[in-house]
């Protein structure tokens, strides 16, 4: 191994070095030409942060050296840090030494591109697409990069935090005002309040929308527009292409197959698509789903709390037969 490069300094706080004959050193002795930086995690794994470019190499000889054989990857996964790029983690395990180790390094948070695992690890097939639809993170040599999550036609990244965020769902009769009654949060004491106020004081200013003057929240409102449109002009392209009989998205493009759309086609391309005859075939030739059932109203906790659980529970088997129906109807049963 020839890695030079310093990686990034670790997230983990400062002066949580690994004890002495941690697996940090084994690591040392077996790659003593890669740079990294280790530290202890929250939950007493030793965490090394590595140059992007050694990824594969580290996991590889970490898999294959019998002093490690970390032949279990039992988590990937991204973070990302907004101004300072994203985080790619994975997480180790030894079955026949039963140690555990976290890899991390640093990508940009544009253009993030870091090889394929998935030749070390079957679990990282998987895993490396969601990572990929999920943070926008490409990974070379993926034998298969289609959206594992998200329709085809999605070119959007959830776990971004530039992400627009959505209002939050109330479901299956969930009374937050009831529960926030049964279980209030705890006060906070005074030196937590003022260690608080302190790291409000050292971290960058973020404003709340409810602290936002009206100009601040217009311009909010434009850019999270600005981002949903771009992400609809994308997944337009993505329909212009399966339309023109592009494979999905990341595998081949069959042969004499037209080109796809650039992004500023994606608005004719998604009129011609809406100005198709009725009796054109639609791209999803499922069956509808069967109107949904009336649920039964659930009362007031105080009032009639046995009510109110035997209407929950009633609900629960509704959706739960609902859901067999619907799986049975789709496979044709």
């Amino acid at each position: 191994m020839t890695s030079r490069r310093t990686p990034v300094a670790s997230e983990e706080p400062p002066g949580n070095e690994p004890p002495p004959g941690s697996i940090a050193e084994t690591y040392r002795e077996v790659m003593p030409l890669v740079d990294f930086d280790a530290a202890m995690t929250k939950g007493d794994d030793v965490a090394l942060t590595i140059p992007l470019e050694s990824i594969h190499e580290v996991l590889e000889r970490g898999r294959d050296d019998e002093r490690l054989q970390m032949n279990l990857l039992r988590n990937q996964t991204a973070v990302d840090w907004e101004d300072r790029g994203l985080e790619i983690v994975y997480h180790l395990y030894s079955i026949p030494l039963r140690q555990a180790v976290t890899i991390k390094s640093w990508l940009p948070s544009e253009g993030a591109v870091v090889e394929s695992v998935a030749d070390l690890y079957a679990m990282a097939d998987w895993a490396e697409r969601e990572c990929r639809e999920m943070f926008g993170i490409e990974f070379i040599g993926h034998p298969d990069p289609r959206n594992l999550l998200l329709d085809e036609d999605i070119d959007i990244h959830p776990l971004r935090k530039s992400h627009p965020l959505a209002p939050i769902e109330m479901e299956q009769g969930v009374d937050v005002e009831f529960f926030t009654k049964q279980h209030p949060p705890p006060e906070p004491a005074e030196e937590e309040d003022a260690a608080a106020d302190t790291a409000a004081a050292a971290a960058p200013e973020r404003k709340r929308v409810e602290d936002m003057t009206e100009e601040e929240r217009e311009q909010r409102r434009a850019e999270q527009a600005e981002r949903v449109a771009r992400a609809r002009e994308l997944a337009a392209v993505r329909r212009a292409e399966r339309l023109a009989g592009a494979p999905p998205a990341g595998g081949p493009r069959p042969e004499g197959a037209a080109p796809p759309p650039t992004p500023a086609a994606a608005p004719a391309a998604a009129a011609a698509a809406e100005a198709a005859p009725s009796g054109a075939p639609a791209q999803d030739d499922r069956p509808p789903a069967p109107p949904p059932p009336e649920l039964p109203t659930i009362p007031d906790a105080e009032e009639d709390p046995e009510g109110r659980a035997a209407a929950q529970a009633e609900r629960v088997r509704i959706g739960r037969e609902l859901a067999a129906a619907r799986r049975a109807q789709l496979r044709g049963d």
